[in-house]
């Protein structure tokens, strides 16, 4: 799941960053945007959301029972990109929208 999250992060962010070379849709026309980002980029990166927490979540459950040190914090690594991108989101919107 660790490495699921992580894949599906990297893909979704590298296929946003080259939308318009890869499928033709220009940075400031809304339409292309919103279908592009409601239909793609939100379900990808909510799935890779729910996949890190539920690592996180299970690392932490089984701490004590998985003796490999280096497996707890490799899958907890590969999980806080997807955690953290969504922390950065949320603080924004909290921080710019108000403004």
């Amino acid at each position: 799941m660790a490495f699921a999250s992580s894949g599906i992060l990297l893909f979704a962010i590298g296929i946003n960053f080259l939308r318009e070379l890869l499928l033709g849709i220009n940075e400031g026309y809304a339409p292309h945007n919103f279908g592009f980002n409601f239909m793609f980029f939100l379900p990808a990166m909510i799935t890779a959301f729910i996949l890190a927490l539920a690592v996180v979540g299970r690392t932490v459950k089984y701490w004590k029972t998985w003796t490999d040190l280096k497996k707890k914090w490799t899958l907890i690594g590969l999980s806080l990109p997807a955690l953290g991108f969504w922390t950065f989101i949320v603080v924004r919107m909290i921080v710019i929208i108000p403004e």
